[in-house]
């Protein structure tokens, strides 16, 4: 994940919210 954030250096604080994002949505479904 690191590496992934490191290529994506250009938008790196757009891809961390994206995946956050991605990341909350996909904890509401498994703890629910």
């Amino acid at each position: 994940a690191i590496l992934y954030f490191l290529e994506k250096g250009a938008q790196p604080t757009g891809t961390v919210h994206d995946i956050l994002r991605k990341a909350e949505f996909f904890k509401e479904i498994i703890y629910n």
